[in-house]
């Protein structure tokens, strides 16, 4: 109870500014959650890009930026506001990042 107590009075010392702390830290949250999301679709869309055996190069990732905006969770959140270059951008990181296990499967 005593923990409870200690909470309480450090939260009301200044209620307004640890409000805002305790909204920023969830919208934080919220948008690394996103980010994680987009970065799941984009190894997804990296993946069926390279399976693609007549693609090569720009084609593929132009092919894995179409994919990735056409599923519903980018269409549905925040993500649709998101440039696709910045999208584009996004996925090429992935795909380097990954390249060894992308190109395996």
């Amino acid at each position: 109870m005593g923990i409870i107590k200690g909470i309480i009075g450090i939260y009301m010392s200044n209620p307004i500014l640890n409000t805002g702390i305790i909204i920023g830290v969830l919208v934080l949250g919220w948008f690394l959650w996103t980010y994680r999301k987009l970065e799941v679709l984009a190894l997804a869309g990296s993946i069926k890009a390279e399976l693609q055996e007549f693609l090569k190069g720009e084609e593929k990732l132009n092919f894995a930026l179409n994919w990735v905006m056409k599923q519903s969770f980018y269409k549905d959140t925040i993500l649709k506001f998101i440039p696709a270059n910045i999208i584009k951008y996004i996925i090429n990181i992935i795909f380097k990042r990954n390249k060894s296990s992308i190109e395996a499967e």
